[in-house]
């Protein structure tokens, strides 16, 4: 049985749109990072859908959706994609009925970053390209136990502990879960959506 018979229409329906706006946006974008398969705007767009599935969302986000875009300081790559990515969130009116509060972040150390999503009540969480494996290994580390959805924007990143990442398949963005990290994260997809992704135990 196909994934197009058995998954919800409305999660089809947003996956074939945004198919259709890859296709005429990739051409556009061409400046940000070559690691970078799928242009941040439709990652962004990708990221507050799935979060709409989290059936953690609104209890982590209480009255707000914080999403903390993470930037490596003297990274051109990683600036730019930032200001896509916050540019894209500045366009966004809700998530869920909830509003959405973007939030730029200079990465200093892993520790750090944990301690600004658990006391600035940070709901999502995309770090952008320019991170080393050590420093992703970190991350995933800190976050431990941290209720939090982490996506970046490398689909590498997802192997190295981020639950969200994003690749191509087929010339068709993808989207990359990884479940022990989810778990590892308070982080639970509905079963609608985990079907339209390639999982990382």
């Amino acid at each position: 049985m196909t994934a197009e018979k058995t998954c919800h229409p409305r999660v089809l329906s947003w996956l074939r749109q945004l198919c259709v706006v890859f296709c005429l946006v990739c051409y556009t974008l061409r400046g940000a990072a070559d690691d970078v398969t799928v242009p941040i705007p439709i990652q962004i767009d990708l990221l507050l859908k799935v979060a709409s599935y989290d059936k953690n969302l609104k209890q982590r986000a209480r009255e707000r959706i914080r999403v903390a875009v993470i930037t490596k300081q003297d990274d051109a790559d990683s600036g730019r994609s930032a200001s896509q990515a916050l540019k894209a969130l500045s366009d966004v009116e809700d998530v869920s009925g909830l509003p959405v509060d973007p939030l730029s972040v200079i990465f200093t150390d892993a520790p750090a970053l944990a301690r600004l999503v658990v006391e600035g009540g940070v709901s999502i969480l995309y770090v952008t390209p320019g991170f080393g494996e050590d420093e992703m290994v970190a991350i995933a580390h800190a976050l431990d136990g941290v209720s939090v959805l982490s996506a970046g924007a490398l689909a590498k990143y997802t192997n190295r502990g981020l639950v969200l990442g994003f690749d191509l398949a087929g010339g068709k963005p993808k989207l990359l879960v990884h479940l022990a990290r989810a778990k590892r994260q308070r982080v639970e997809l509905s079963s609608s959506v985990l079907k339209l992704m390639r999982v990382i135990e």
